[in-house]
Parts: C-alpha cells; structure tokens; sequence
C-alpha cells in the first residue's frame, strides 16, 4: 500500500521551487580523480550523436475524432533527442559522482521499482518527490511532471520557453506513483536567461494558474499522444474561435461560412515512435515530435491536424495552458 509524507518529512513549498535543485556538498577530488571525471567527461561527449530531425508536416484535415485510432500505426526508427528529462539523469553513479562512487541509494523503492522520498542532498533526486500539497494531502511528485517537457535546440527550445511561463498545477501520489493525493502549484517567480552574446537578462513568469482542460479533452489528446507512443507527451490547448485556430496552426480562414464558432487548439510534443496517418506506397514515415488538433467545440469532432519535427510557431498568438498527459487532475 502506497504512504503519503507527512509535514516533518522535508518537502518543498510553490515558493521553494527556485531551491529544488540545490548544489550537493561536494568533497575535494584528489587529482587522480580528477583525471578519470576529465576521461569520463570526454568519453561522454564522444558518445554523443547530434540530433537529426527532418523539417516534414503532414497535414491530416477532416478527420473523425476517432479516426486516428482506425490508422494502422507506423514504428518510427528515430533518433530525436528525448522531450523529457528522468530523474536517474541526475542522480550520481560511479563515473560522474565526486567522492559518493558505488554508495547506495538512500531512497526506498515502491513495487514499481521507483525511488520515492524527500530530497537527500548529493543523492540525486528520487523519481517520486516529496512535496507539500496547495489542495489535498502531501504526497509525491514525478520528477518528469514538475521538471515539463525538455526542449531540443533552436526554435524548439525558444517555443518551449516562451510557453512554460504559467504556473500549473502537478498531481501529488502516495508512494505507489498512483494513488492521486493532492495537487502541487508548480511555476510562477523569475529566471535568469544567458543568451549566445552572454547577455543576462531576468525573465518574470507569469503568475496566472494554467487551466485545467475538459475530461473529455483531456481524454482525446491523451490517448492521440499513446497512439503515437508516448502516453506521458505534454500538451497546450486553448479554447478560441476558428478563424483564430486557424491563423494559429498556419491555414487560411478564407470561405470559413462561421469564422467565430468555438473550437478547441491542441499542441502536443512527446517522444512519438509510431506514424498513425496513410502513407503513399513506398514512403517511409517521418520523424515527428509534434501534432497540432483542431476541434469542434461542441461536436467534439476533429476538423484539422498535422504532425512535423519542429513546433508549430504561429500557435505563440494563442493564450495556451500547459498540461501533463501522463495523468488527468483529479482532486
């Protein structure tokens, strides 16, 4: 059975955010470990492969709102850097770790294998983290769910950073990783950004609370990102007007017979294996890391759709709330 933290376990209040990631204590490193850090480092950047991505968008228009799921879907052999960053990424191991080499984990495991537990300084981070709720009961935060989606280079990374700037809401769990607890407000307060030139500027979030979007929105986004392959994608929608939905995803209003009806504009980025629209005979399916839906409000039916490597810019005129896909808000 999952447990939840209580408020003497170390957890970390909305307005700590800009402490979760505390320098760890690091002893001196004798110059023969400091000669294997130097070896291990160039071996990893060795290792490293740059991203390829093809500039392709697909547009699928007037498809059912069930349709996608009729399409036999294609396995994508990508090499696309991941949209999400794991807390393993940040815990210590034998090659990065100064002075901690082949110490164990101090945190607890669930039945998932999953680490769950507070912040132990020089220990990494767990995949659960222990927060205090704003609603609901203290509990455990994914890393993956508090950190958002990881950007790629250029524009990617400037989409991403122009709309992470609402603060949102990041479901709490017992230490199963799925019992839903309590809800923590993630967001808000200010960074500092280093451009190319060096120059330091502070950018001010935004302290306006990301909505929540309709069960049924939620649903259908969810289940397009595990169709493509990866259930846990991230997602910006917005409820505008059509004509606006269309300058958003790049298309033309022109002929719109009711430009002002409502509709719902869907964003979605994940790490995307399968192709799930027709191909020609002998084509083989793209890499894609993006998809953008527009949907009739009230029939819920989809309208338009396309999938591309890079984000879909024009979508920055349109006020969009980020949500999480892995789970739905429930408290």
């Amino acid at each position: 059975m999952g447990t939840h933290p209580t408020d003497d376990e170390r957890g970390f209040e909305a307005e700590e955010l800009a402490q979760l990631l505390p320098a760890p204590p690091v002893p001196e490193p004798s110059e023969g470990r400091l000669r294997e850090l130097r070896r291990s480092v160039m071996s990893e950047i060795r290792a490293q492969r740059p991203r390829r991505r093809r500039r392709l968008v697909v547009t699928a228009v007037g498809l059912g709102a069930a349709a996608v799921s009729l399409f036999a879907g294609v396995t994508i052999a990508s090499e696309s850097g991941s949209h999400r960053q794991d807390a393993n990424d940040l815990r210590p191991n034998v090659n990065t770790d100064l002075g901690h080499s082949g110490s164990p984990s101090p945190y607890p495991t669930n039945a998932s294998g999953q680490t769950y537990g507070p912040n132990h300084p020089g220990s990494g981070f767990p995949e659960l983290m222990a927060a205090h709720a704003s609603r609901g009961e203290n509990g455990y935060m994914y890393w993956e769910d508090l950190r958002g989606p990881v950007s790629g280079p250029g524009e990617e990374k400037w989409f991403l950073a122009t709309q992470n700037q609402h603060r949102r809401e990041v479901p709490l769990y017992e230490s199963d990783g799925i019992t839903q607890v309590g809800v923590f407000i993630a967001g808000g307060g200010s960074m500092r950004v280093v451009s190319e030139d060096g120059t330091v500027t502070e950018k001010e979030f935004s302290n306006k609370l990301a909505e929540q979007p309709p069960v049924w929105l939620f649903d259908q986004m969810k289940q397009l990102a595990s169709n493509a392959g990866d259930a846990h994608a991230w997602a910006w929608w917005a409820l505008t007007t059509a004509d606006k939905a269309a300058a958003a995803t790049g298309n033309s209003s022109a002929g719109m017979t009711n430009p002002d009806r409502p509709v719902y504009v869907a964003f979605i980025v994940g790490d995307f294996t399968n192709w799930l629209w027709p191909l020609p005979e002998g084509t083989s399916a793209p890499e894609y890391s993006w998809i953008y839906e527009v949907i009739d409000a009230n029939s819920r039916e989809v309208e338009a759709g396309a999938a591309s490597a890079k984000p879909f810019e024009a979508g920055l005129a349109l006020d969009l709330n980020l949500v999480g896909l892995r789970d739905r808000i429930k408290m």
